[in-house]
């Protein structure tokens, strides 16, 4: 009885990674095969715009209302800055784990680069979002993306994700997961220059 329980349990757990596998590696393959504006020589340049926000292509606009003033943050208005973009919910664990590391890399960066988060108020609460602003000290703009629409204009599949965007609104590096400290302290240099 024991080893019929612990096959059942052995079979069941290997479905369900195999399903997670199939869905992200799906997702992955739609992206890819996503198609892209191109330049005139039809590689991706400054003039394109990828249907499927990523490396190398054009940021897509956001314009959201910011927490707590209630104006509103439009990305277009930010030409000529780099931007830090960084997707997240309160409930995220790996939202909690790489805060502090941005509330640090915003008092070094924070006059040379834009930090953006954008909170999918559409998967959390106000009252959680506020709390988890408070807990962390997060003082440059939240924005809130409360119909999940921002968050589906950039494919966001998990979270914490965030862009590095350059001067020229080209996106330069991404982050799905928890970024590392090196890895932020590195890619926000590389974009303030």
């Amino acid at each position: 009885m024991k080893k019929a329980h612990k096959w059942l349990a052995i079979g069941t757990s290997t479905a369900l990674l195999i399903a997670i596998v199939g869905t992200v590696t799906l997702k992955q393959n739609s992206l890819a095969a996503s198609p892209t504006a191109a330049s005139a020589n039809g590689a991706p340049g400054a003039s394109s715009v990828a249907v499927a926000p990523q490396t190398g292509y054009k940021m897509p606009p956001i314009k959201l209302q910011e927490y707590p003033d209630n104006q509103t943050i439009d990305t277009d208005k930010l030409r000529g800055k780099p931007i830090f973009i960084n997707f997240w919910t309160s409930w995220c664990v790996y939202c909690k784990l790489e805060t502090p590391d941005i509330v640090q890399a915003y008092k070094q960066y924070g006059d040379k680069v834009v930090f953006l988060s954008v909170n999918v108020t559409a998967q959390d609460s106000m009252a959680d979002m506020e709390q988890f602003v408070k807990q962390y000290g997060i003082t440059w703009p939240v924005a809130l993306d409360t119909t999940g629409t921002v968050m589906n204009e950039y494919n966001i599949i998990g979270f914490p994700t965030s862009f590095f965007v350059n001067r020229q609104g080209m996106i330069v590096a991404t982050n799905v997961g928890a970024i590392s400290k090196e890895n932020l302290m590195a890619e926000l240099e590389r974009i303030s220059k």
